[in-house]
């Protein structure tokens, strides 16, 4: 005998499907996943996903919202205990090398929308970049003023973030992984102590 189904609140059914679309994006990609993928993943009607996203864009705003909010929380939280510099840039990089194995499916999505150039979800990669770029930047800057330097080694360090992530999926040890977040953190700082800005 099946068990009863429970009758989900109208948020809680919403954010099952966002949980179930996201697996199907890491799975699928972002341009190829489908309604009727993410009903028959959470095993429901087609007309149940149609019912929370009218169109398939609400879907992918839907997941792509809910992937950075993972990624920004991942990262505020990597920043919540105050350390030095170098600490904190470490420390932020193994939260990003610990969200590939810990939520793989969202950091899949986040890396196949990096790679949508041309698609109209490219603006909303470029706003998500920006932010952690920018709070990557508050932490090298602290007190003093941002310049080109300092958004220069911010993007960097975003960008070691990104190959961080590959090497995880890669399954490149954790010697080698703590050995590239000891390159990347040296590699940022000297960009920021780089005379010529």
């Amino acid at each position: 005998m099946k068990p009863a189904r429970t009758r989900l609140l109208p948020a809680a059914r919403r954010a099952q499907l966002v949980d179930h679309a996201i697996a199907c994006f890491a799975e699928h990609g972002i341009a190829r996943a489908t309604q009727a993928q993410v009903a028959a993943r959470a095993g429901v009607s087609v007309s149940a996903v149609y019912a929370y996203f009218r169109t398939r864009a609400d879907l992918v705003d839907a997941v792509l919202a809910a992937v950075a909010a993972a990624i920004v929380d991942m990262v505020t939280g990597a920043l919540a205990t105050p350390a030095p510099m170098p600490a904190t840039l470490a420390r932020l990089a193994r939260h990003t090398a610990d969200m590939a194995r810990d939520q793989p499916d969202s950091v899949r999505v986040w890396l196949d929308w990096s790679s949508g150039v041309r698609t109209d979800v490219w603006p909303q990669f470029l706003a998500l970049q920006q932010r952690l770029q920018a709070m990557v930047e508050a932490v090298l800057v602290a007190d003093a003023t941002p310049d080109r330097r300092s958004r220069s080694a911010a993007r960097l360090f975003v960008g070691g973030a990104h190959t961080l992530a590959l090497m995880r999926f890669e399954g490149i040890g954790d010697a080698d992984l703590a050995l590239f977040i000891d390159q990347m953190v040296g590699g940022v700082l000297a960009a920021l102590a780089r005379d010529g800005a």
